[in-house]
């Protein structure tokens, strides 16, 4: 999948979940293990795995909110985690080359 579409998805996580969905995501970013191109696993405090796809344009996650309600706080993280890999990351590099 494309940078931008896969940013679009990541953008769309973000925006159309409920605030305090959002906020309960930042407790998890740095337990987010990307497996593959598309697929990353994310770990509650008490070791629980939970696989979060990215495929054709759409996100899932393996956890039981997700099934119930749409985006969870494990797609969140993964939105925020890879929106600061796309956007944020690439800014520092070129900052600081330029220090």
């Amino acid at each position: 999948m494309a940078e931008k579409s896969a940013k679009a998805v990541w953008v769309k996580a973000l925006s159309e979940a409920p605030l305090f969905v959002r906020r309960r995501a930042s407790a998890y970013l740095k337990n987010i293990q990307r497996s593959s191109e598309n697929e990353w696993l994310v770990w509650s405090s008490e070791g629980t795995e939970y696989k979060v796809l990215l495929e054709k344009g759409l996100v899932e996650c393996s956890c039981p909110y997700f099934k119930d309600k749409s985006y969870c706080k494990h797609v969140c993280a993964v939105a925020a985690y890879e929106l600061a890999r796309l956007d944020v990351i690439p800014w520092l590099e070129k900052l600081e080359e330029k220090l």
